[in-house]
């Protein structure tokens, strides 16, 4: 356990260093807000929600392959297999 000298110096230590980042950096400009304890969330109302019928698209959606053909794209798949985690046997 740390003496009362220890204890003392440690505090001079901490208060020269954080003289030196204001001295550095500046004070602080605004002082933090006082804790007031846990408050209530805000209520926001509920969106306004429209029954709206969504047509599907009326062109077809490209894939990657149909996309890469039509633009001049190249398309790089990896059909490698993975490993699996080697089992690991425990012997008593």
């Amino acid at each position: 356990m740390a003496s009362k000298g220890d204890h003392q110096h440690l505090l001079n230590v901490g208060r020269e260093g954080f003289a030196a980042l204001d001295e550095f950096f500046g004070p602080r400009r605004v002082p933090p807000p006082p804790f007031q304890g846990l408050q209530r969330q805000r209520q926001f109302p509920a969106p306004h929600v429209e029954n709206r019928h969504v047509s599907p698209p009326k062109e077809a959606v490209l894939n990657c392959l149909e996309a890469a053909e039509i633009y001049g794209g190249a398309v790089f798949l990896d059909y490698r297999k993975r490993k699996p985690a080697p089992i690991r046997k425990v012997y008593y």
